[in-house]
């Protein structure tokens, strides 16, 4: 087999805004699959993951500076007078949120950047001016480019450097794959986080996150097109022809809106880029040029989907020592024609410090009002097969708080059960869930309040389908 550490990789991250905490999820799988890069290309949201990684920020860091990230920073309102007149108004935010809060709290440094030998970098922005890309390496990349790499017109800004306006490239492209193909690529790595679906929504905001998503899907199509005329190439002279991986969700994430409100938090979009780069990396089966190129990020149409989180603790033996557990579970129902599949995203906390992001996840029904989250973790290079036991017998009692009070917790290796622990829910996390409970559809209120109703009690049915 040819050496891992000789083949010539890049890894591209596209954009995403800045639910891309999903990055650090697919980085952390990468990493512990031993698979590295020479060279890592960010886009628009991209540019976080690319701006940590050229910082030296590690998978395992990143990922707990996302868990750990006050996203009230994110973006902040402007002066109250650049309101006051709608043909003069920049924006409607400022950036300075993110230089001053998002920037410092996930490690991202420019003089480190800057200074980076450890592999190359590259961020991409639009040059207004000229209408143009423009690929800055990362020893003459400014803080300004980083910030106008992800400047949405209307959301944020455009920056002036020099001479010429710069903001987001999304609009031209949302991936550079012709950078990586420059650099000489054998494997291009792209991690694509924009929706592709087939469905047109009603809405302003929706209307705008499917003109980012025509642009940008548009965008890729060329790029892969370049890449395949130049794999005929290739192919001609006798070389091997350059490979793409994508790593992509299963379904459409959900917006930026839903981060910030905490409809969705950090831990479950790492936890779903951990969870679907480990079954990609399983496969390891790169594009083929010769299907339609719409395919390359095609996802499942999510249909009416309500989500909720669940945490219980207790103590557990690892490793021989008897720790300290947190388990982190975040379901998503999805009514699709007429049937409604359970997807479960998981990770577990041991010893109040390391968050360990699960894989192969499935939710099994286990009769009698029990449903049963299983998930692969790897603890201390140690794989763990961990099952959770939970009582959801009567939709009433979860809704008012009362139910998943405790969960049965079964821990497996090597095939051979280890023990079983009662863990506990405690009341606040089960009013916070409940808080935090929503339902995605467009839909009235009352339509969507029905809908919400109806997926749930698919949990205190016997006929709950299984989705890994």
């Amino acid at each position: 087999m040819e050496n891992e550490h000789e083949i010539k990789r890049s890894l591209i991250l596209a954009g995403g805004g800045v639910r891309l905490a999903y990055h650090a999820g697919v980085l952390q799988a990468l990493e512990q699959a031993g698979i590295s890069f020479n060279h890592v290309d960010g886009t628009s949201g991209g540019i976080f993951g690319t701006a940590m990684m050229a910082s030296g920020v590690s998978p395992t860091e990143a990922a707990k500076r996302w868990r750990n990230l006050n996203l009230k920073g994110f973006m902040r309102i402007l002066p109250i007078k650049n309101y006051l007149s709608r043909h003069n108004l920049e924006a409607m935010g400022s950036a300075d949120g993110i230089r001053k809060k998002i920037f410092p709290g996930l490690g991202i440094d420019l003089t480190k950047i800057n200074a980076l030998n450890a592999l190359n970098a590259t961020f991409n922005v639009c040059n207004f001016s000229n209408k143009r890309i423009e690929s800055i390496p990362h020893n003459e990349v400014t803080e300004d480019h980083l910030i106008a790499g992800m400047s949405l017109p209307i959301f944020m800004p455009a920056i002036k450097i020099k001479t010429d306006w710069y903001t987001d490239a999304v609009w031209i492209k949302d991936a550079n794959l012709t950078e990586a193909i420059n650099r000489e690529a054998e494997e291009i790595w792209l991690i694509w986080c924009i929706a592709n679906t087939r469905s047109y929504l009603n809405g302003a905001l929706n209307q705008y996150v499917h003109m980012i998503e025509m642009s940008a899907n548009g965008g890729l199509f060329t790029e892969i097109e370049l890449l395949q005329q130049i794999n005929l190439q290739r192919l001609q002279n006798s070389l091997k022809p350059i490979q793409l991986h994508i790593i992509k969700p299963e379904y459409p994430l959900p917006l930026d809106s839903d981060f910030l409100l905490n409809h969705i938090n950090a831990d479950t979009l790492i936890n779903m880029g951990y969870a679907d780069a480990s079954q990609y990396i399983l496969n390891r089966l790169p594009f083929n040029m010769a299907m339609d190129f719409s395919q390359s990020t095609s996802m499942k149409q999510p249909g009416i989907t309500v989500h909720f989180r669940q945490q219980f603790k207790g103590r557990i033996m690892l490793n021989g020592k008897n720790r300290t557990a947190s388990i982190h579970l975040s379901f998503f129902l999805r009514e699709i024609n007429m049937q409604v599949v359970t997807t479960c995203y998981s990770s577990i906390s041991c010893d109040t410090e390391n968050f360990i992001s699960g894989y192969q996840n499935q939710v099994v029904n286990a009769g009698n009002g029990v449903i049963q989250p299983e998930f692969i973790f790897i603890f201390n290079k140690q794989k763990y097969v961990m099952k959770v036991e939970i009582k959801m017998k009567n939709l009433i009692d979860f809704l008012l708080g009362l139910e998943c009070k405790t969960a049965v917790v079964s821990l497996i290796k090597n095939g051979n059960d280890l023990e079983k622990s009662l863990f506990i829910q405690p009341a606040l996390n089960r009013v916070i869930n409940l808080f935090y409970l929503y339902t995605i559809a467009e839909l009235s209120w009352i339509k969507k309040r029905e809908a919400k109703l109806r997926i749930l009690k698919t949990l205190f049915k016997t006929h709950l389908k299984n989705s890994t």
